[in-house]
């Protein structure tokens, strides 16, 4: 057992694989060892009981007008991601799983359709309403199904049918690839006699004041919702993620009452790297309110889970309507140019104004064309957005790229537009706005990805940009190899470095040949097409059972 501080009010022990995570350097001996035996985990391990962590209300206006206003959280803007582990990934936890990229098993089309679902939706038969929304920008319930279980309802707006619905599966299915944990989200038909209301079954009025819920409430939210030929209705079914709710979580600071809560939030890669995500999917509404937490069981113990949730302001759509011209382009409030467009009586113009959207009601305002990825801008500012750096906005742009179209295909499908066109030109355009974040955010730093050092002192990685088709290849990569001593940090270089014409170098002679022994291996691009490619990666082996191991893996320290 040792003892770690991870930049939080209080020490924070835990068993040695959190030290892997390499955030911080530990003492042994009055000595600084680097790696342990155990790096790089895959997995971040909970030591801590969480079940006294309470729910807690958010305050939307107040959260909202200090994140316009103000900047919550470090005020060191260029610090390195602290939810990584020693080979510059994010680990497994209840933030984030890999899927993706580094699930262990190859994605399919068929799996991206599937996402989170681990059935067709509620259960058929009678639905009982156990409560109505009657606030909010959208008519719904939450209902029991003939089977029990708790389901949130939510409707097209009559004018724009399939919209809102269209982008909460499918951008649902997306975000679930990409590794959050989120709800299941069902495209399901609902009758009105299949509704039913119990002696519980509630609703808030418009005073704040909870009474109980009549027929004529259920009739009067239904006249709200778009309402098909039949006299059915088109419905997103959510089904409540496991666990006891507890909140939203903040994208700065830490959960004071969870225990495990160690890293700042403004500090997690996988919150950082979520502003590539959403700028993919043009999901503008990345604030708080959109989260969850819930208290589950994990490994015998008590243990809080980070959700996504609510994606029906995604896409073009902005839930009852499309979204406005100027979102995914500016925050809500920007200073001078605000103030601009005010005292231009109408004369100023913005660019944006002037981009052609599709004539597509269940689309709404989403389209390719003038998409800037670093430009991109949610409604209101994100505390972990703004400290990402070109290394998080790298580690997510991998992720974007690797969907295959017909995985971004197979993601719009299960939106179930009945519009093939809309279909389409959904799909067209997430995969034109993957292209370019690829283009934006695979480029600016060094695209070295995957290196492996067989035990014949053969190297080979990849070029991440080259790969995917948004660059092209450098002119040679030159390759420096050092010996690494691990308790001291010191690198001594083995001959001079070499040069690779491609994306594979031959080892010089005298690497160790030890079990334990490490060695550093720096790669950088010639004559390369982008700048940052000059600037070397450092790769860690360990050497171990006859072969290498990465074990360390820089690329912004």
């Amino acid at each position: 057992m040792r003892s770690y501080r991870f930049f939080t009010s209080a020490p924070v022990t835990a068993v040695a694989c959190v030290a892997s995570l390499g955030l911080l350097s530990a003492t042994v001996g009055g000595q600084k060892q680097r790696f342990y035996p155990d790096d790089p985990i895959a997995r971040f391990p909970y030591t801590q009981d969480a079940s006294k962590v309470l729910a807690k209300d958010l305050n939307l206006i107040y959260d909202e007008s200090r994140n316009l206003f103000g900047n919550p959280g470090d005020p060191n803007m260029d610090s390195r991601a602290r939810s990584i582990n020693t080979i510059d990934e994010v680990p497994d936890s209840t933030w984030f799983t890999n899927r993706i990229i580094g699930g262990g098993t190859q994605l399919a089309a068929d799996d991206i359709a599937r996402g989170p679902n681990t059935g067709d939706g509620p259960a058929p038969g009678k639905w009982i309403v156990a409560s109505g929304k009657s606030d909010g920008v959208t008519p719904g319930f939450t209902i029991l199904d003939s089977a029990g279980a708790r389901w949130f309802i939510k409707f097209d707006p009559p004018a724009w049918r399939e919209m809102m619905s269209g982008a909460e599966v499918t951008v649902t299915k997306l975000f679930y690839a990409l590794g959050y944990h989120v709800p299941e989200n069902h495209i399901a038909r609902l009758t009105r006699d299949m509704l039913e209301i119990s002696d519980r079954s509630t609703i808030e009025a418009a005073d704040g004041v909870e009474r109980h819920l009549t027929e004529g409430d259920i009739d009067r939210l239904l006249r709200m919702a778009a309402q098909e030929e039949d006299g059915s209705y088109r419905v997103v079914a959510s089904k409540a993620v496991e666990g006891r709710p507890v909140g939203p979580f903040l994208y700065e600071g830490t959960r004071p009452d969870d225990p495990n809560d160690i890293i700042p939030h403004e500090h997690r890669r996988e919150l950082r790297g979520l502003r590539v995500f959403a700028a993919w999917t043009n999901h503008v509404d990345t604030k708080a309110i959109n989260s969850l937490d819930t208290l589950v069981q994990q490994d015998g113990r008590t243990v809080v889970r980070h959700h996504l949730i609510d994606f029906g302001s995604t896409l073009g759509s902005a839930s009852v309507k499309p979204r406005d011209y100027d979102e995914g382009h500016q925050y809500i409030y920007e200073g001078g140019s605000t103030v601009k467009g005010i005292l231009g009586f109408g004369f100023y113009i913005p660019s944006f104004h002037f981009i052609d959207y599709p004539d597509l009601p269940s689309v709404g305002r989403f389209t390719a064309e003038g998409f800037d990825p670093p430009a991109w801008k949610p409604r209101v500012p994100n505390p972990a957005f703004r400290r990402a750096r070109p290394d998080d906005t790298f580690w997510a742009a991998r992720r974007v790229m690797a969907f295959t179209d017909e995985m971004i295909r197979a993601a719009v499908r299960s939106g179930r537009y009945s519009d093939e066109t809309a279909e389409k030109y959904v799909a067209d355009a997430l995969i034109a706005r993957r292209d370019a974040i690829g283009r934006a955010w695979l480029t600016n730093v060094n695209p070295v990805v995957d290196p492996v050092l067989d035990a014949a002192g053969s190297l080979r990685f990849t070029n991440a940009a080259v790969a995917a088709g948004v660059a092209k290849a450098p002119a040679s990569y030159e390759v420096a190899w050092f010996r690494f001593d691990n308790a001291a940090g010191t690198s001594e270089p083995i001959g001079q470095p070499t040069t690779a014409a491609s994306e594979q170098a031959a080892a010089p002679s005298g690497l160790p040949t030890g079990d334990g022994s490490f060695i550093r291996v720096a790669i950088k691009a010639v004559d390369p097409p982008h700048a940052s490619w000059a600037i070397p990666v450092q790769a860690f082996f360990r050497r171990e059972a006859g072969g290498w191991k990465l074990v360390g893996f820089e690329r912004l320290p």
